[in-house]
């Protein structure tokens, strides 16, 4: 297949390029151009700010694709979603949009699935990914797109963009305590970029998953303080924890870069795996032993960190 992914050398978009060139895939990504070297050999670049929709007709005027993944956030709006797909109207195949578990109403009991009524629990980044998921949903109602929305959680491992795992890595080499927001005890579910790399890959141009959105991440859920005590388990490190509430209208006790929040955040993945036959390869305890390597072998370990406001906490 023809393949074009908006974005291509961050995170997730770069294990999807290289699960799609694994698969034999043709493809070509479309972004700033600010990280060249990352791409795989054999990908083409096709450079683009997708935030200029006049730019963006310009670049894409003579693509034709047989699928498009849309994975790129700079924020998105829904008004940069519909100029990509007037952009490729009539010339693309299969659309898939990278939405989010946060879509859904976290003011529910747990757990979420796809059909749970989504809401502005959590502010514009939301708002913006409930727009862009709507723009998706009138093509496929009213155009006959083939679309489909993946909605992954607290995505893990080599290459995140966010300070969560890495975070607690820091700490536990480090020999020193880890703060805990109040008792620690929201759960939390995390997915593997590898394993949602691999889902969009398999989705692509199968119409059985056209209209229809997905949740994708990893099968265990676990209590903050539950994270933290399995990471120190697959280190093979000492853990000290101090619990810390937070007080009111103050600053979250540093827990991760986005993990502090206090709401559950634990989803079905039933319908990917029975309708598609689509599960992780990796659990939470293997997927973190591989992401601590990569730390390793990118000689993160050494980075210099500033633990200032933490030591004031800890006093």
């Amino acid at each position: 297949m023809r393949v074009l992914v908006v974005g291509g050398t961050e995170f997730v978009s770069l294990h999807l390029v290289q699960a799609l060139r694994r698969d034999g895939h043709d493809v070509a990504v479309l972004n700033r151009g600010r990280s060249p070297a990352r791409l795989p050999a054999g990908v083409r670049a096709l450079v683009c700010d997708r935030l200029d929709h006049g730019a963006l007709a310009r670049t894409l005027a003579g693509e034709r694709v047989d699928a498009l993944v849309d994975v790129a956030y700079a924020p998105t709006t829904a008004a940069d979603v519909e100029a990509l797909l007037r952009a490729l109207e009539g010339r693309v195949g299969h659309a898939l949009f990278v939405s989010t578990g946060r879509v859904h109403d976290h003011a529910l009991p747990i757990p979420y699935h796809e059909d749970t009524p989504r809401s502005l629990y959590w502010g514009e980044y939301a708002r913006n990914k409930i727009e862009g998921e709507d723009v998706l949903l009138r093509w496929h109602r009213e155009r006959g797109l083939g679309v489909t929305l993946v909605r992954p959680t607290h995505v893990y491992g080599p290459l995140n963009t966010r300070n969560n795992e890495t975070f607690f890595f820091d700490r536990l080499l480090r020999g020193r305590p880890i703060l805990v927001p109040g008792a620690g005890g929201w759960l939390r579910q995390f997915g593997h970029v590898e394993d949602l790399a691999d889902a969009m890959a398999a989705m692509l141009g199968v119409r059985a998953a056209f209209g229809q959105a997905y949740n994708v991440t990893g099968e265990e859920a676990v209590t903050q303080v539950g994270f933290v005590e399995l990471i120190a388990d697959v280190l093979t490190r000492p853990l000290t924890l101090v619990h810390r509430e937070t007080p009111r209208g103050g600053a979250s006790v540093p827990f991760g870069q986005n993990l502090a929040y206090d709401c559950h955040a634990v989803y079905t993945t039933t319908k990917v795996r029975s309708a598609l036959g689509i599960r992780p390869r990796h659990t939470l305890p293997a997927g973190l032993a591989q992401t601590f390597e990569w730390y390793l072998r990118e000689g993160l370990d050494r980075r210099p960190v500033d633990f200032t406001a933490e030591d004031a906490l800890l006093r």
